[in-house]
């Protein structure tokens, strides 16, 4: 996802931003994740007549409910940071095995916060069952001295960029980087 992200933001002329929510991302064979379902999808033109009409729509950006970045129900324009965020929040959601709108989520809880609130040392308490049973053993669910590196860096990340300030959340450069530094962590423990 991140490496697609990082295409449509940084190579395709003129950049694009999505409806990024787990739907939109198909898996092939090899497992290796695409982005698609361009339906919502804006092209961001700068410097032209076009920038403004085709960032927002009439009745304001429309978007998946949990995955849409707060700012855009505030009326702010499209953005790359908006991208980020849905993807944080997929991140989450596979950490976590709940859905961003799970009803569990009340009173001013939500999943970012959820997961915020476990780090470091209750962080297996809030992991999807199979990540806590292939990464820490059966029931050392609030062991983060078992806790891999490559996990940790994940949920980091995945809370780096679902942060509510858009300023805040890191360029898709730098997830892309991330990703493949985690990725390649996590193959040298399986080798």
């Amino acid at each position: 996802m991140a490496a697609a992200l990082e295409y449509l933001h940084n190579r395709c002329i003129p950049p694009l931003v999505c409806d990024l929510k787990p739907s939109n991302v198909l898996l092939d064979d090899e497992m290796v994740a695409h982005v698609s379902d361009f339906g919502m999808a804006k092209f961001l033109y700068s410097g032209s007549s076009m920038a403004s009409s085709t960032s927002y729509s009439i009745g304001g950006p429309r978007g998946t409910i949990g995955y849409i970045t707060p700012e855009y129900g505030m009326g702010c324009k499209i953005s790359f940071e908006g991208d980020i965020y849905g993807y944080g929040i997929i991140l989450l959601e596979m950490i976590t095995g709940k859905y961003p709108t799970d009803e569990m989520f009340t009173d001013g809880m939500n999943i970012h916060k959820m997961v915020e609130s476990a780090i470091p040392h209750k962080i297996g308490e809030i992991f999807e069952a199979s990540l806590t049973k292939d990464y820490m053993g059966e029931g050392a669910n609030d062991e983060l001295v078992e806790m891999p590196t490559c996990v940790m860096q994940f949920a980091k990340l995945a809370l780096r960029c679902s942060v509510t300030s858009p300023k805040d959340r890191p360029k898709i450069e730098d997830v892309y980087t991330e990703m493949i530094a985690i990725q390649n962590m996590f193959s040298a423990l399986h080798c």
